[in-house]
C-alpha cells in the first residue's frame, strides 16, 4: 500500500507527541525511582540506627540490674563471707535478692549466681530458686573463664538454648527456649576481691519488639549479628545462633560506606535487592544490624507513579491520536478530492464532483482547478469536433476518389466484356459493381463488421482482376471468429488500392496479394496484408514512416496510409498500431493491430466469439 500524505501527516503527529511524552515518562521514571530508592534506603538506615540506639539501651538496662547488689549492704557481706556462715539467715537473704533480681524484668528467664567464697552456686528458674549448689572450679565455664580475663565486667553470649548450670535448674519444655546471656564478674571495689559471677539468661521478646517493626515481615529480612558473625537475632528464627558465610555478608563486611548510602546491591537467583547496614556499640561489643529489601519494595512507590503517568499518558495519547487523525483527514481530504477528479479526468470524464474545498489555499487550488478543467473540456470538445468533421471529409474524399477513375476503368471492362457476348460475367462484374457502390455509400457509419470489410475487397479484387486479365492472385486468410468484430470501415481497400497504383502495374511479373486477419493475444486483432510489388527503397521509407509519425502534411503516394494511421489513432489511441516494412523489388508490408473491445462513447467496439 502507497504511504500517502495522510499517514505520513499521521506518522508525523503521533511521532512528534508520543516521543517526546514517551522521554518524559521515561525520564521522570528514573529520577522518581532514584530518588525513592535513596529516600527509602535512607528511611531505612535512619530506622536501623534508631533500632540500634534501642538496643544499646536495653542492654544498659540489663546492665543495671547487677548493680542493686552493691546498695545491699546484708546481701554484699553474705557474697564476702560466704553462704555458710549463717547458713539459714544467709540462704533467706540469698533468696530474697535473688528473686527481687529475677522478676525485675518480665523476659528474663533463668538466673545463677556462683559465690567464689565457698564455692557455692545457686540457680533461679521458673520464679523457684533452687538448692545450694557446688561449683568447685568456675574455671570449668568459659565464660567465667573469659570473664577472669577481661577487663570488662560484663561479657554477653550470643543467642543460643538456654542451658542448665551445674544442673541445678530442670527444664522440661521441648524444645528448649532461645536466649541470651548476660554473664557479669561481681566484684568488691574497694579491695578488688572476687565475690563471685551473676548469670542472666534474658529471652528474646524485647529483641523481637525492638527489631521487628522497621522490616517487612513478608518481602523483608533482618539480622542483628555480633562480631564473630553469628546470628544474634533474625527475621528468620532457624537462623539464629548460626554463623553467616554468605558471599553478600563478606562483601558488605568488607565494605566502608557512608551512612545513608545503600552497602551492597544483590543480585542472584534467591534475592534481587539491597542490603543495608549498620553497627552500634553496646557492652562493649560492636553489633552489626542488616536489612534486605527487595526491588519490589524499593521500587514500589516508584511504579505506582509509573503506572499513574503511564495510565494518563495513555489517556492523553488515544486523545491526541484521535485528534491527529481528524485533523489529518480534514486537512487532506481536500487532496483526496482533487486526485479522484484527476484520475477521472485521465480516464476521460471532463467533469468536476465538488463545489468548494473551503476558504483556505486548498480552496483557491479547488477554484483554480474548476476553471482549469472548464476551459480543458471546451477546447477538448472543439478540438474533437474538430478532428471529427476532419476525417469524416477526409473519408468522404477518399471514397469518392474511386468514383472517377475507377468506375471509368471498370465501365470500360464491362464495355469490353459485353462486346464479347459473355452475359453471365457482365451479370456478376455489374452486381460487383453496385455491391461497392452501395457499401461506399454507407456514409453513416464509422465502423463495420469484418466480414462487410472483407466482401468489399472481395468485390472490388474481382473487378481488378477483370481489368488486368488475371495478371495477379491474392490470398484471404480471416480467422472466423474474427467475423463480427467491427473495425473502422475502409480500412483494407485503400491500402489494396495502394497496391495497385504503386506496386503492380510497374512490376511485369506475376502479381500476389495476401491479406490475412487472426487474434494476435487475447484482446488485440492483427491485420497484415503484404504484397510482392516493387516496394521502396530504405531512404523511402523512413520519409512515409515519419510522415505517419508527424501531423505533418503527408507527400502523394502516402496519403491513403497517413489517413488510415490518422483513423486508427483517432478511434483507439494509443491501442491502436499501425506498422510498415518494406524491400525494394520484393515486397511492401502493412501491420494494423487493434483492441477487441473498445468503447469510444456511441462507438461501441466489442467482439463476439463463435
Amino acid at each position: 500500500m502507497k504511504r500517502g500524505i495522510r499517514f505520513k501527516l499521521i506518522i508525523f503527529l503521533l511521532a512528534a507527541t508520543i516521543i517526546p511524552f514517551g522521554i518524559s515518562i521515561i525520564s521522570i521514571y528514573i529520577y522518581t525511582k532514584n530518588s525513592v530508592v535513596n529516600r527509602f534506603v535512607k528511611n531505612n538506615h535512619v530506622l536501623i540506627n534508631k533500632s540500634g540506639s534501642d538496643l544499646k539501651n536495653y542492654f544498659e538496662e540489663i546492665n543495671n540490674i547487677p548493680l542493686s547488689i552493691y546498695t545491699n549492704r546484708p546481701y554484699l557481706e553474705v557474697l564476702e563471707n560466704g553462704a555458710t556462715e549463717f547458713i539459714d539467715k544467709n540462704q533467706f537473704e540469698i533468696n530474697r535478692n535473688l528473686l527481687n533480681l529475677y522478676f525485675n524484668r518480665r523476659e528474663i528467664e533463668q538466673m545463677h549466681l556462683y559465690i567464689e567464697r565457698g564455692k557455692d552456686d545457686f540457680s533461679v528458674y521458673n520464679a523457684k530458686v533452687s538448692g545450694r549448689g557446688k561449683l568447685l572450679n568456675f574455671n570449668d565455664f568459659p565464660i567465667y573463664k573469659t570473664l577472669m580475663k577481661d577487663e570488662q565486667f560484663v561479657e554477653i553470649e550470643s543467642t543460643h538454648d538456654i542451658k542448665s548450670y551445674n544442673d541445678l535448674s530442670d527444664f522440661r519444655v521441648k524444645p528448649a527456649k532461645q536466649v541470651i546471656s548476660f554473664h557479669y564478674r561481681l566484684m568488691n571495689v574497694t579491695t578488688d576481691q572476687l565475690l563471685g559471677f551473676l548469670s542472666i539468661d534474658v529471652r528474646l521478646d524485647r529483641i523481637k519488639e525492638i527489631f521487628d517493626r522497621i522490616y517487612d515481615k513478608n518481602r523483608e529480612h533482618l539480622y542483628v549479628l555480633d562480631e564473630d558473625g553469628s546470628v544474634f537475632y533474625s527475621s528468620n528464627g532457624n537462623r539464629i545462633g548460626e554463623k553467616l558465610t554468605n558471599s553478600w555478608y563478606k562483601e558488605i563486611n568488607n565494605t566502608k560506606v557512608e551512612k545513608g548510602q545503600y552497602d551492597f546491591e544483590g543480585k542472584n537467583k534467591h534475592f534481587k535487592g539491597v542490603y543495608v547496614s549498620d553497627q552500634v556499640k553496646a557492652s562493649g561489643k560492636t553489633w552489626t544490624i542488616i536489612k534486605s529489601i527487595p526491588y519490589t519494595n524499593l521500587y514500589q512507590d516508584a511504579n505506582k507513579i509509573l503506572i499513574i503517568n503511564i495510565t494518563i499518558g495513555a489517556i492523553s495519547v488515544l486523545f491526541v491520536t484521535v485528534l491527529t487523525i481528524l485533523v489529518s483527514v480534514k486537512f487532506t481530504n481536500p487532496i483526496h478530492t482533487l486526485i479522484r477528479n484527476i484520475k477521472r479526468i485521465e480516464e476521460g470524464e471532463l467533469a468536476v464532483s465538488f463545489d468548494s474545498l473551503g476558504d483556505d489555499e486548498f480552496g483557491q487550488l479547488g477554484q483554480h482547478f474548476t476553471s482549469m478543467i472548464e476551459k480543458i473540456n471546451d477546447l477538448y470538445i472543439k478540438e474533437y469536433k474538430l478532428q471529427i468533421e476532419n476525417k469524416t471529409n477526409q473519408l468522404k474524399v477518399l471514397q469518392s476518389q474511386i468514383n472517377p477513375h475507377f468506375l471509368y476503368n471498370s465501365l470500360q471492362s464491362i464495355g469490353t466484356l459485353s462486346l464479347k457476348n459473355d452475359g453471365k460475367k457482365v451479370y456478376k462484374l455489374l452486381t460487383s459493381l453496385s455491391k461497392i457502390m452501395r457499401y461506399s455509400m454507407r456514409n453513416n457509419e464509422d465502423f463495420v463488421r469484418v466480414v462487410d470489410e472483407i466482401n468489399h475487397i472481395k468485390d472490388y479484387l474481382a473487378l481488378q482482376n477483370e481489368r488486368y486479365d488475371g495478371k495477379f492472385e491474392f490470398k484471404l486468410n480471416v480467422d472466423e471468429h474474427l467475423y463480427f468484430t467491427r473495425m473502422p470501415k475502409m480500412t483494407l481497400q485503400p491500402l489494396v488500392e495502394n497496391y495497385f497504383k504503386h506496386g503492380f502495374e510497374r512490376k511485369q511479373n506475376l502479381g500476389m496479394l495476401e491479406i490475412s486477419i487472426s487474434k494476435f493475444d487475447f484482446d488485440t486483432m492483427c491485420i497484415k496484408l503484404m504484397d510482392n510489388g516493387v516496394g521502396v527503397d530504405q531512404k523511402k521509407l523512413e520519409k512515409i514512416q515519419f510522415s505517419l509519425m508527424n501531423q505533418e502534411k503527408s507527400q502523394k503516394e502516402s496519403i491513403g496510409l497517413k489517413n488510415i494511421n490518422d483513423r486508427i489513432q483517432l478511434y483507439y489511441g494509443e491501442k491502436g498500431k499501425f506498422f510498415i516494412e518494406s524491400k525494394q523489388h520484393e515486397h511492401f508490408i502493412v501491420t494494423i493491430y487493434l483492441p477487441l473491445h473498445v468503447d469510444r462513447g456511441a462507438i461501441e467496439n466489442e467482439s463476439v466469439n463463435y
